[in-house]
Formats: C-alpha cells, sequence, structure tokens
C-alpha cells in the first residue's frame, strides 16, 4: 500500500517578521477554539480529557507555526476565558493538555520523533497529575479518610495489598497509568491533526469584522471584581484552615449575605451545584469507608461542597466581563514574562458568547453521519478545528469597562475576614 507523503514541516524557526505578525494579528481563531474545547471538557460530566483533545491540536498548531510564546499565550487565554464564563471550578479537567500541547507543537514543528514527543508529554503530564491528586487527597477527602478507605476496601479485596503505603503505591500506579495511555492519546492525536492540516484553510487574521458580544447590562456586578477576587480567596482560605461547624456556618453567612446586594449571574450555578453535590458525595464516601464517623465525614463533605460554592459564587459576582478585565489588568501587569503579553492580545479578541454556542453547534452538525468509530469521528473533530480556527474573526479590540473601588467594596472584604474570628474562638 502506498504511503502517503507528509507534508512538509514548518521551519523550526519563525521569519524575522514573525514577532511583528505575531502582536499585530495574534491567533484568535486558534485560541478560539480551544476555548470551546477546553469549555465543554468543564462542563460535561465525564470525558473532559477526549473532549479537550480539540483544543489541544489548535494550541499545538499555534505553537508549531507561531512559536511556544504565541503557543502558550493562547492556551493560557483561552484557559483564563473559560474561567470567565463559568469560573474556576474543575479548571484542572483541560489543563494537562494546556500545558502540554504548546510543547508538543514546537516539537513537532522541530522534527523530534514521537517517542521522545511522548516521553516529553509524559513527564509533565506525570508531575502535574501527581501534584493535583496530593492536593484533592489533602483538601478534599484528607489523607487519613483516603488510606482508611483504601485498607478498608483491600480486607475486603484480598487481591489487593494492605497498608498505607499499598494505598500510595496503588495510587501511584493508576497515576502511571493513565499517563501511559493518555500520552499515547495525545501524541497520535496531535500528529495526526498537524499532519492532515488543510493547506487551503485561512490563516489566522483576526481582529476585524464583527462586534463583540457584550454582557448585558443587568447583569453587571455591583461589586468591583477585584474586591470579589479577594473575598473569595479569604473564603477559599477559612475553608482550608478548618472543618469546624462555626467556621463552615461563618462562611455559608457570608456567602448568603454578601450575594443579596451582588447582582448575581444565576447562570453559573448549575453546573456549581452539580460539582457541588459531586465531590460532597465522594468526600462523604472516602470519610465513611475510612469510619471517620458520622460528624467528621459531614464536616468534610460540607467543606468539599463549600469550596465548589465559593468559586461559583466568585463567578457570579465578579461576572464574565468584570473576570475578563481583571485578568486582562493582571496580564498587563506581567508583560515582561513570557507569553503573557500575548497572552492579554490573543484575551482581548475572544468572545463569550454566541460564537462559543455557533462553534458548538457547528461541531455538532459535522458529526452527524459520521460512523461511531474513533478514527472517523477523530478525522471529523480535526477537520472542525481547522475550518473552525480560519472561519472565526475575532472581536475589534474595545475599550476596557471602568473598574473603581468603593466604600462598599471595601465592606466585602471586611464581611470575608470576619468569619476568622471563629478560628480563634474555637482555639
Amino acid at each position: 500500500m502506498a504511503t502517503q507523503e507528509r507534508p512538509s514541516q514548518t521551519p523550526a524557526q519563525p521569519p524575522a517578521d514573525a514577532a511583528s505578525d505575531a502582536a499585530a494579528h495574534p491567533p484568535t481563531g486558534l485560541a478560539h477554539v480551544a476555548t470551546v474545547s477546553f469549555l465543554a471538557s468543564r462542563v460535561a460530566p465525564s470525558g473532559a480529557f477526549f473532549i479537550a483533545l480539540a483544543g489541544g491540536v489548535a494550541l499545538a498548531r499555534t505553537a508549531a507555526r507561531r512559536g511556544a510564546r504565541q503557543g502558550y499565550g493562547a492556551s493560557i487565554a483561552a484557559m483564563l476565558q473559560t474561567v470567565a464564563i463559568i469560573g474556576p471550578a474543575r479548571f484542572n479537567g483541560p489543563l494537562t493538555q494546556a500545558i502540554t500541547a504548546p510543547m508538543m507543537g514546537r516539537l513537532e514543528a522541530r522534527g523530534v520523533r514521537p517517542l521522545y514527543q511522548g516521553l516529553a508529554c509524559a513527564a509533565v503530564r506525570l508531575v502535574h497529575n501527581a501534584v493535583i491528586s496530593i492536593a484533592v487527597i489533602w483538601i478534599v477527602f484528607g489523607v487519613d479518610a483516603f488510606t482508611g478507605s483504601y485498607e478498608n476496601l483491600a480486607g475486603r479485596l484480598p487481591f489487593l495489598p494492605d497498608g498505607e503505603s499499598a494505598a500510595i503505591i496503588f495510587t501511584a500506579a493508576t497515576l502511571v497509568l493513565w499517563t501511559i495511555f493518555a500520552t499515547t492519546i495525545q501524541v497520535i492525536v496531535y500528529r495526526r491533526g498537524l499532519s492532515r492540516w488543510p493547506d487551503q484553510a485561512a490563516e489566522e487574521i483576526e481582529h476585524s469584522g464583527t462586534e463583540p458580544d457584550a454582557e448585558p447590562a443587568s447583569s453587571a456586578p455591583r461589586f468591583d471584581p477585584r474586591a470579589v477576587m479577594l473575598a473569595a480567596a479569604i473564603s477559599f482560605g477559612l475553608l482550608l484552615a478548618s472543618t469546624d461547624w462555626v467556621v463552615l456556618a461563618a462562611v455559608v453567612g457570608f456567602l448568603v449575605l454578601a450575594s443579596i446586594p451582588a447582582r448575581l449571574d444565576w447562570d453559573a450555578f448549575p453546573a456549581g451545584l452539580i460539582l457541588a453535590a459531586v465531590l460532597a458525595a465522594f468526600a462523604l464516601f472516602f470519610s465513611i469507608t475510612a469510619e471517620l464517623g458520622l460528624d467528621e465525614s459531614l464536616r468534610r463533605a460540607a467543606r468539599a461542597a463549600l469550596l465548589v460554592l465559593t468559586a461559583t459564587w466568585l463567578r457570579a459576582a465578579a461576572g464574565s466581563a468584570g473576570l475578563r478585565e481583571v485578568f486582562r489588568r493582571l496580564l498587563l501587569r506581567l508583560r515582561r514574562i513570557p507569553s503573557l503579553r500575548e497572552a492579554g492580545l490573543v484575551l482581548a479578541g475572544l468572545d463569550s458568547g454566541r460564537k462559543l454556542v455557533a462553534a458548538g453547534r457547528t461541531l455538532i452538525d459535522s458529526l452527524r453521519g459520521v460512523p461511531m468509530m474513533a478514527e472517523p469521528i477523530v478525522d471529523a473533530v480535526l477537520v472542525w478545528v481547522a475550518e473552525e480556527s480560519g472561519r472565526f474573526r475575532g472581536a475589534p479590540v474595545a475599550v476596557p469597562p471602568r473598574l473603581r473601588l468603593r466604600l462598599i467594596d471595601g465592606v466585602l472584604v471586611v464581611a470575608a475576614v470576619l468569619p476568622a474570628a471563629t478560628l480563634f474562638a474555637g482555639a
């Protein structure tokens, strides 16, 4: 069988004028595709890794053609855009691909062998997954609940080894197996997408043509989004510090009272409530299985739910436009850090409304009639990635919304600090 000739690789180094061209025309089309993919992976009940693959291909394409700085700039912008739309809950879903895709795009452009691409991706993925797993076990479930639950399970399943060390080894082995599987899929899909990218696809020159989808005036938050972010961070800190019922009740009281004047965006709550219930159920299961007692189990479950609800309140109170503006200012202040200036340019042109929905519908339409097998589905999605990135036209740079700290913002931050008194009261 004749082998298909692969299109010539993009040169490892971009042309001399690539930096100025990239600044004038940031790759918002590819970042738009990554946003659609990553957003879907964060709201989907399962399969986040597979849904995020399309966004990973788009970011790999960005880095392959424009360099690592533009690739990571588009990646940062896409992730921040998803946070502005639905808040920080389930942020980790597409994060590994957001970290590894630009790196793999550059390695592919330089002609690095698939094996070495896989080893580089696996190293990053394993470290990231290990850090996240440790954080979730420590914060949400508790180390004692996790190891105790494993020991009780091992007592009922004779083929599992006993002991805390066995629980750690079992978890590490699971992470390694998942790393091997996920990395293999990433390398295959990314290389397939990059090698089959249509030559006639429109390139990403986007800052023209359409008006941005403005956030409705009625959803404008009363509080300055910077104050909302600080108040949410304080609440996070309190929840991490203690699971005492008084502390939990104080945080609930703050969230309820702060919501009254906040003009919340209620669209942010459905997904947050579902995730809060799921995490609370897992925390309750691990704690009860570890025989920590009903009171301790309920407190840990309530803390897990409140962590998600605080993140949901942050998005609802700050508003999508408010979070985007805070992110834009932060990127501007940190623009000397590589890729952050590029991220700010891309973020300014991304859409947060109709175009995201339209892109999702276009993908669904393109999958109709496709055989329900892995290869045809992957190829159909890869075609959509190329066509949607070329079709997108970014919003013109608009006048950013004004942020002004007022007395009510100071009251909000002080109110967030007040529950800390319960820590000292219980000491």
